[in-house]
């Protein structure tokens, strides 16, 4: 079975070293690497061509693509999996780092249960070290799907996953150029609903962060615009895929944290509402929504947001 490793890469000149050498020492062969420079303004590219020197018997499954001009890390990716030839791919962040065994583990958990989608747990780097890991959830594709809207109760992320690569040809899933802030989960959310999954309690998955490597010190207008039209993205899907409305309370719910981190950069509800056309059906958030239009409510809309939040994830986690 052939995998495909897709990184974009730029801007990671002090780390794209340390990450090659880990894709590039995997104990798994049957591999190829396609790297895409999206007009990294640093010394990447030369940097990584140093080290395809240093590994002649991976060169020839080396691939790199230049963009001719920065696209954004959503159409860089959707260039990464485009020129994918291999059954399944993996999502590598070019300033992140895997284990040496991190395919074969998840190509044999692939091959003991023929899942589309074998997750890993991954450990955070950051300046002062390791952060707990984080392991994947146990349950089937649909709870996953239901946790992934609901947000920040279960990865999300594309990387530290082994994903089919038919998934997204037949059902035409791809990373949308401008999507630059949650691609993973205007991914990740319509992969699952079609997929299989399966996963291994093995740390594979090194994802580097820093001081200010955090969602809330991210936002600004620009980034909430581009995580406002993944939920959109998410929510048309929704529409016209979940005609039995399965998902339609995990989404609403997630919907209330969007809302809750557009109004902390400044944008009014109309503007969100106009932007991600987002209508509650359900009467509980129908009733949110209308009161995200005071500003003084909004601590108290994100603090139910929470209760709830915590009260339907547990309703997982019991079964």
């Amino acid at each position: 079975m052939k995998v495909s490793i897709l990184v974009p890469v730029y801007g990671v000149e002090p780390f794209i070293e340390e990450c090659a050498v880990s894709l590039f020492e995997q104990s798994y062969k049957d591999l190829e690497y396609i790297f895409v420079d999206d007009c990294s303004p640093d010394k990447s590219i030369e940097v990584l061509e140093d080290v395809i020197n240093r590994y002649p018997d991976r060169e020839k499954q080396v691939r790199i693509i230049h963009n001719e001009i920065n696209r954004g890390s959503g159409a860089t990716r959707s260039i990464a999996l485009a020129a994918a030839t291999g059954d399944y791919v993996m999502f590598v962040d070019s300033d992140d780092v895997i284990t040496t065994d991190a395919v074969e583990k998840l190509y044999i958990q692939q091959e003991k249960t023929n899942a589309d989608i074998v997750d890993g747990a991954l450990c955070r780097l950051t300046p002062t070290g390791l952060n707990t890991p984080t392991y994947p959830y146990h349950g089937e594709s649909p709870d996953t799907l239901c946790l992934i809207l609901a947000k920040n109760t279960v990865s999300h992320n594309a990387v530290a996953r082994l994903i089919r690569k038919s998934l997204f040809d037949s059902y035409h899933i791809d990373f949308v150029e401008g999507i630059n802030m949650a691609e993973d989960y205007s991914i990740m959310a319509r992969l699952m609903f079609y997929a299989t999954r399966s996963c291994i309690d093995d740390i594979i998955y090194y994802y580097r962060i820093n001081d200010s490597g955090t969602f809330a010190s991210g936002l600004n207008r620009k980034n909430i615009n581009s995580f406002i039209d993944a939920n959109s993205l998410v929510g048309d899907f929704l529409a016209k895929n979940d005609q039995k409305g399965v998902f339609r309370f995990p989404y609403e719910l997630g919907m209330l944290q969007t809302y809750h981190s557009a109004l902390q950069v400044g944008l009014s509800r109309k503007e969100i509402d106009e932007r991600s056309h987002y209508r509650p059906s359900i009467p509980l958030f129908r009733c949110l929504h209308s009161l995200f239009c005071h500003h003084c409510s909004r601590r108290l809309l994100y603090a139910v947001y929470l209760v709830v939040k915590r009260l339907y994830k547990k309703s997982f986690f019991k079964k």
